[in-house]
């Protein structure tokens, strides 16, 4: 499991920097930069709060991440095998804004 800090604060997920959901998706699978990378998991917590009313969650600092992005060096068959990685976006509105900062392209 990859220790997660989460500033992408407008996602329902987000709990004090830690992620509620349990585990999450890189997505880019393309990508050779961070910028094209995203938390494809990102739900915004007005619009889901709506639907998911009186739910409770407990971040977590460690979680399992599902990646997509093919060329990054912490992608090992679509695990993150990265110590810990940052997943940035503190003023998001949607998933297409957030990035995973640790992204490193072994290309």
């Amino acid at each position: 499991m990859t220790i997660l800090n989460c500033s992408a604060t407008k996602c329902i997920y987000n709990d004090n920097r830690l992620c509620s959901r349990g585990d999450i998706e890189i997505t880019g699978d393309n990508a050779h930069r961070a910028d094209e990378t995203s938390c494809g998991s990102f739900r915004d917590r007005t619009t889901a709060a709506m639907q998911n009313s009186g739910t409770e969650h407990c971040g977590c600092e460690k979680i399992n991440i599902d990646c997509k992005a093919q060329e990054c060096t912490y992608n090992n068959k679509c695990n993150c095998t990265a110590s810990a990685i940052d997943v940035a976006g503190c003023s998001t509105d949607g998933c297409n804004e957030t990035k995973c900062s640790t992204f490193a392209c072994k290309c």
